[in-house]
């Protein structure tokens, strides 16, 4: 299988509400997959991530734009036309067809002889992890059975791009992470262009080459999960993506910001006197028991942490201490000192 690109050109989609008018759920996307990448399009609800994956898939036309696939402009052609692999969010499986015949179907509309089609649906479910499911139906098989089951229906037939759409959302929490992992692996054996969709932003993180965050139909930041993590564009992308305390911070100079009385390292490009909004990750303080400024607020036990909510002045920090099984758990009430890690700190642009 030869992996393709996808590209989307200044790609839109509205609609018309009877109240408000003309409602852009999607406005201006530009965006390019790599050949054998994985991207997800990552934001809440009604974002427009959905949108733009049916755009991909031809189930919705766009009202401007242009969408490619391998180099070939598809924005009008029909779903069945395009080599898409799409697996949904509720599996979608023929609930009277065996897992033979869920898998073979795509294999049978395409006039394969019996004997190739056999054979391709044996490698694909030795491929998923389900060699010997053929003659289970769908009622007798787990969530992350029938999860592998649309997975192997969708690339069986060697599609050019594989398009996932809140895949895990029907999973218990154990069984989104282990379907995860292999929804990852097997998209990097086989070598498939892919868009991935999901508001959860760890699974993003973690299965991703790049990640495009949608608020409003459009895309507000795209890049990989560290640098979305450590440096989002937006105060929404850095609440989005992982917990982060935003403050407002006063520029000394131009290494130099105050932060309720605290003097803190940081490059900063404004001018000083200027206020600035600041991103500090919770696990990027550290605490001491060195009587300071802070105080313990609240302590909450996670087992591979613990999470503190820190006073300082007129601000509440959130505090995640990773070394707590090395030292006394700091009690509530207790005076604190607070110590930024080099790096901690990053300025949002365009406050």
């Amino acid at each position: 299988m030869t992996p393709v690109s996808i590209k989307l050109d200044r790609v839109s989609k509205h609609f018309d509400h009877t109240v408000k008018g003309q409602v852009y759920a999607v406005r201006d996307v530009s965006l390019e997959v790599a050949d054998g990448e994985l991207l997800t399009l990552l934001g809440p609800s009604g974002c427009g991530k959905s949108t733009t994956l049916r755009m991909i898939a031809g189930f919705e036309e766009p009202d401007e734009g242009t969408i490619l696939i391998g180099g070939k402009d598809v924005t009008h052609v029909m779903p069945n036309k395009r080599g898409i692999g799409f697996v949904f969010q509720n599996y979608a499986l023929f609930p009277h067809l065996s897992v033979f015949e869920n898998v073979a179907y795509a294999l049978q509309v395409q006039g394969r002889d019996a004997a190739s089609i056999a054979r391709s649906v044996s490698e694909v479910l030795e491929l998923v992890g389900l060699a010997r499911y053929e003659r289970q139906q769908p009622h007798q098989l787990s969530g992350g059975e029938q999860q592998r089951v649309a997975l192997a229906r969708a690339v069986v037939f060697e599609p050019k791009v594989l398009l996932f759409d809140e895949p895990l959302s029907n999973l218990d929490a154990k069984r989104r992470v282990e379907m995860r992992d292999e929804i990852r692996s097997l998209q990097k054996r086989i070598g498939i262009s892919t868009v991935y969709v999901t508001h959860d932003q760890e699974e993003a993180m973690a299965i991703s080459d790049r990640i495009a965050v949608m608020d409003q139909g459009v895309v507000v930041q795209e890049g990989d999960a560290e640098s979305l993590y450590y440096r989002p564009a937006t105060e929404f992308v850095a609440r989005f993506i992982g917990r982060a305390n935003i403050l407002d911070g006063k520029v000394i100079s131009a290494t130099e910001v105050e932060i309720e009385g605290l003097r803190l390292r940081v490059a900063t490009r404004r001018a000083p006197g200027e206020v600035v909004r600041l991103v500090i990750r919770p696990e990027m303080i550290e605490l001491s028991s060195e009587p300071g400024p802070g105080r313990i607020e609240e302590r909450t036990f996670l087992g591979e942490k613990t999470d503190y909510r820190v006073k300082l002045g007129a601000e509440t920090l959130q505090i995640t201490a990773t070394d707590h099984y090395r030292r006394t758990p700091f009690d509530v009430g207790q005076p604190v000192s607070l110590h930024f890690h080099a790096g901690a700190i990053h300025v949002i642009d365009g406050h």
